[in-house]
């Protein structure tokens, strides 16, 4: 091969560019992943201390909570109120004076427990509500409710779970609490978080439960605040042991919402980070995971790696700007430092503009005017090639008539005798008919289909082009069956602008037609269309007798074949048949095609057909 003749100044230009760009792209590589992984660290020390912080707060928000059971459950004062309070006196042994005093006891020890429980409460009021529940019965509130109650503790969703932790504190879901709601006039939200313990007597003998309530919004504050005070897009998640959901609050959690509790390893209780690709919009992410021995509830934080590193994103189009910019000036200094030397060569620069491969070549080189060898040298090997140019051009046009009269014979190939033959047969009976309009319209037909084949403007025709050459195909066919066959063509109009490869429907057709008439008639043909949000397909259906097994266990072996091998096998199916179609949908769509084949479950075969719009 010989080597390609450069001017000097081409050599200076090239070689100071691809120096300068060779630098500035190593120092911005190395600045880009040096900053990223800095940026990506400390991302990761972020979200970590996010979590560490997010998790002790919940912890100081239920430890208040958890600090007002205690009090109750080691409150004497409380133990014995309550325990007057849910007795049960024999009244058969009381004169109306006892039960006189009786009543005044027992209001008066009603007193004295709301007293106690509120200053239990404090004037800070850490919880909204105590409930102290009594076995037999009696339930007994104290803060926003201040209700005395008779109803059945058993009945609670939450009693077996709290009975069987045998006075171990029980953290609630988030609960809606509708008849607590009713006493709060300044919140809108129904949610509450309840902390419960079993209540024991001086014997250690449960006698009841306390129910310490808090609203949700009160808990989870410190996230709201750090999700709003940030710009980026940062996830909170908190999940418990069993995997539900505690915040964000939602009525209707979706599949999304424990996805990264999924990625937890269950056997791993410490803090850790990781990152890992989202399903659900495919981002990689950061992820950091705290979890709690106090509260048993697992604290996600996450945000988006491409938003995370969008400022190394803006730094690196600054660089690439400025890099740009002293890419031009070096440019610009190479093409005035080589411009001394490059007059001679602007003038044979001038002399290979003018040359014209339809003139006659001069029999002596031009005059160049220079005292440089290379120059010299160089308009000598110009005048050489200039004279094998013209040589190769005269044999490129002998090519090229060559070819075309080989583009025609392959064409006239992948017309099908057949039709031809009859199309000739069914004009010539016509024309024994003095059919001269039908005669006519069908050589249109037959004119329009060659001229379209034959044409070689671009690959790719709109699908309304492509539909209308079906059509006078199947006009063709309907000559020649009568009404034997017939046919439908159903596309919607918001599809017809796309383009598609060309001679891709027709064959479809020919093939239904070919392969369908192999049973008795009628004969069905039906194509139809739709496009959806990125994709256009089209379905060419008959009623024949369908694919035999053999043959389409061999155009997917032939499928399979190209996709593993990229190689393109012998077209052995009629030419313009399934895998040709298959092959060119595949160079023209990649993955983003649409190929399927099949048998109709009443008879006949289904191909379908599409691409990304």
């Amino acid at each position: 091969m010989r080597k390609r003749i450069k001017t000097i100044q081409s050599n200076l230009f090239f070689t100071y560019s691809l120096i300068i760009i060779i630098v500035f792209a190593v120092f911005v590589t190395f600045f880009y992943f040096w900053v990223s992984k800095l940026i990506k660290d400390k991302a990761f020390e972020t979200i970590a201390n996010l979590s560490d912080s997010t998790s002790d707060k919940l912890d100081i928000e239920i430890q208040k909570m958890d600090q007002i059971s205690m009090s109750v459950l080691y409150s004497s004062a409380v133990k014995d109120r309550f325990m007057e309070y849910i007795s049960e006196p024999d009244k058969t042994a009381y004169t109306l004076y006892d039960e006189n005093n009786r009543k005044y006891a027992y209001i008066n020890n009603t007193k004295e427990l709301i007293d106690v429980l509120f200053a239990i409460i404090g004037p800070n009021r850490p919880v909204q509500q105590i409930y102290l529940y009594g076995f037999n019965g009696k339930v007994f509130g104290t803060g926003t409710d201040n209700r005395q109650q008779n109803l059945s503790v058993s009945e609670k969703p939450w009693y077996e779970e709290v009975i069987d932790n045998n006075g171990k504190k029980v953290i609630s879901l988030p609960m809606k609490d509708e008849e607590l709601s009713k006493f709060v006039t300044q919140r809108g939200s129904p949610y509450f978080i309840s902390l419960f313990r079993v209540y024991f007597d001086n014997y250690n003998v449960p006698q009841g439960i306390v129910e310490v309530k808090q609203y949700y919004d009160e808990i989870f504050k410190s996230i709201d605040r750090n999700i709003n005070n940030r710009s980026d897009d940062l996830r909170i998640f908190v999940y418990n042991n069993n995997g539900d959901l505690i915040y964000p609050l939602k009525e209707n959690a979706s599949e999304k919402d424990f996805h990264y509790f999924r990625l937890k390893n269950p056997d791993v209780n410490q803090a850790f980070s990781i990152t890992a690709i989202n399903p659900f919009n495919n981002e990689r992410e950061l992820i950091g995971y705290r979890y709690s021995e106090y509260t048993g509830w697992t604290t996600v934080v996450a945000i988006s790696e491409s938003k995370l590193l969008s400022p190394v994103f803006a730094f690196t189009r600054i660089v690439l700007l400025v890099t740009l910019v002293t890419l031009f000036l070096a440019l610009a200094f190479s093409f005035f430092a080589a411009k001394k030397v490059t007059v001679p060569i602007a003038r044979l620069h001038k002399a290979i503009k003018s040359f014209n491969l339809e003139l006659p070549v001069v029999a002596y080189p031009i005059e160049l005017s220079s005292d440089l060898y290379e120059l010299e040298d160089l308009n000598q090997a110009f005048h050489k090639m200039s004279i094998k140019l013209k040589e190769s051009h005269n044999e490129l046009m002998i090519s090229k008539q060559q070819e075309m009269q080989a583009r025609m014979l392959a064409l006239q190939s992948q017309m099908n005798p057949h039709f031809l033959y009859n199309t000739l047969s069914i004009i010539s009976v016509m024309a024994e008919e003095s059919m001269f309009e039908q005669i006519a319209e069908m050589c249109g037909n037959v004119s329009d289909m060659l001229r379209y084949i034959s044409s070689d403007k671009s690959p790719l025709v709109k699908i309304s082009t492509e539909i209308e050459y079906t059509q006078k195909y199947l006009s063709c066919m309907k000559f020649r069956y009568g009404s034997k066959l017939s046919y439908s063509i159903e596309i919607d109009d918001e599809m017809k602008e796309i383009r598609i490869p060309k001679l891709i429907i027709q064959p479809l057709a020919e093939n239904a037609i070919k392969y369908g008439t192999y049973r008795e008639a009628p004969w069905n043909v039906r194509i139809y269309g739709h496009k959806t949000d990125n994709y256009w397909q089209i379905t060419v259906e008959d009623n024949g007798i369908g694919f035999d097994g053999d043959k389409l266990k061999a155009i997917n072996e032939k499928i399979e074949e190209v996709n593993k091998n990229g190689l393109i096998p012998s077209l052995e199916l009629e030419g313009m048949g399934l895998l040709n179609i298959y092959i060119r949908l595949k160079l023209a769509y990649k993955n983003k095609m649409i190929f399927q084949i099949r048998n109709n479950i009443d008879g006949g075969a289904v191909v379908t057909i599409g691409g990304s719009t």
